[in-house]
């Protein structure tokens, strides 16, 4: 079940999870993650539980004609059982806009396998990206 869980968002299994996919994995930069979203009411955070355990977690903004993903991350043990897949859709189900996201070459491939078109760019400081989005 996709859940909003920004009130518990500071948990073991929640810090794990966001430093698969987080630009600095550190202890510090994933602290300034979750401060970031527990201090920001337009930013929203989310989890897919099955049976009371975390699995995946999607940080993303809404505004008027899409929703921009920020962070998108599935435990090491519940990776290829479709949990990424399953969150991208409740998001298209909840909002039916727009899906939109950046990324680099790593996370690229699960974008397109589950149905994002993409582009690639060259970001001044981070080099190759991806832009990646989803029509409604």
């Amino acid at each position: 079940m996709f859940t909003d869980i920004k009130q518990k968002i500071d948990t073991e299994i929640v810090r794990r999870i966001i430093s698969y996919a987080a630009f600095d994995a550190s202890v510090e930069g994933v602290t300034k993650i979750i401060e970031q979203y527990q201090n920001a009411q337009n930013l929203n955070f989310y989890a897919w539980i099955e049976n009371d355990v975390v699995l995946g977690i999607c940080s993303y903004e809404v505004h008027k004609t899409k929703v921009e993903i920020h962070l998108i991350s599935v435990d090491e043990h519940a990776r290829s059982r479709g949990v990424g897949g399953n969150m991208t859709t409740a998001l298209q189900d909840k909002y039916v806009m727009l899906l939109e996201a950046e990324t680099d070459d790593d996370a690229v491939v699960f974008y397109r396998k589950v149905g994002f078109e993409t582009t690639e760019f060259t970001h001044e400081k981070r080099g190759k990206r991806h832009y990646c989005f989803l029509e409604p």
